[in-house]
Order: C-alpha cells, then structure tokens, then sequence
C-alpha cells in the first residue's frame, strides 16, 4: 500500500488549478538508505583514510549537516584502543574493521559508547562478526520500515504538512527516545547477569 500526501493549490476563487502528490517517504533520504552486507565489503584490506571514505558513503545519512563527520581518524583509534574492535594489522583495516566500524557508527547515535560495545560483545559472542553485521542490517532495514510505516500511518491524520512534520517529529522523538532507555536497561540486565 502506497501513502501520499496530496497537495492542492488553489486560485483566488477557490478553484484547484494544480495537484502535486508527494509520497511520503520522499521527504527522507533515510528511506532509500540500507547498510551494506558482509560479502558487500571490499575484500581488499584498506588504509585509514580508505576506511573513513568508505564509512561515509556508506553512513552519510547520519549527518546533521554537511560538516559534521561520521568518523575521525581519533575515534577509530579510540573504538580500538577501549576495545570494541580490534587493532589494525600492519595499519589495514579489514572487512571485520569495517563491520565493527558500521555497527558502532549507527549505534553511537542513539546509544553511549560503554553499551554499545556490550551489545557488540554479546552478540559476536554467540556468533562471528560476519553473521553480527548481517543480522545488524536486516535488522536496522526491518526496523526502518517499521518506523517509516508507523510514520506514514500517523501522519495521515493530519490535515497540513506543517502539522504532518511537527507531529510526526514529535512521535519520532518520543519512540526514540523510549528505544534508547529500553536499551540501555537490557544492557544494564545483561551485564548484571555476568
């Protein structure tokens, strides 16, 4: 089932002189967006100034503006040097780094750094970061197809496109914000557990 949202401009008299339909997952570059595969790595070995390339293509739907930086040269070293991935060999990145790399670039946006790497540990523990970073993007697209479709029912209760968007955000914000402290608690569960 496809949404739009319809939009009617009107002359002076009241007639409709124009219809433009915008659907509304054309408002957000996100929807277009998937995290990449294991087998859709470089299988080549890569340098750091590689890596950061690479992680900008694949996460630049992060940013809050065209300054910012999804990744610095420093924060791999830090992820390396807490431990939340391993160190470089003979200074090349592999497809394990960049998995690594992809998972705590998408998580650090919602989650500290200290769960993050829990969450990281727990799941590669029962598994291989191969299956980890597979899992980890059918998930965030299962996620985000939820989220837009929850979005996109929500917001066909409202009459304008300014209230679409200021309501919208609104219940975004709040289900974020919820996630966040759901998964900060199970964190917290599974370290005591330990």
């Amino acid at each position: 089932m496809k949404y739009v949202i319809i939009i009617y401009i009107e002359n002076k008299e009241g007639c409709i002189v124009s219809k433009n339909e915008k659907k509304f997952e054309d408002y957000f570059k996100i929807v277009k967006h998937k995290l990449p595969y294991w087998d859709e790595l470089p299988e080549i070995d890569l340098y750091m100034d590689q890596v950061i390339v690479l992680m900008e293509k694949y996460l630049s739907f992060n940013k809050t503006d065209e300054d910012s930086k999804i990744i610095t040269n420093s924060m791999i070293n830090n992820y390396v040097k807490l431990g939340m991935m391993p160190a470089p060999i003979k200074k090349k990145y592999s497809r394990e780094h960049i998995a690594y790399l992809i998972i705590i670039c998408t998580l650090k946006q919602a989650l500290p750094i200290s769960v993050i790497k829990d969450l990281i540990e727990m799941r590669v523990k029962r598994t291989s970061i191969e299956e980890t970073l597979n899992f980890f993007s059918d998930l965030y697209d299962s996620v985000f197809n939820t989220i837009i479709a929850i979005g996109k029912k929500y917001s066909l209760r409202n009459a304008s496109d300014d209230e679409l968007f200021a309501d919208t955000a609104l219940f975004m914000a709040i289900g974020s914000n919820g996630s966040k402290y759901i998964a900060s608690q199970i964190s917290a569960l599974n370290k005591s557990k330990n």
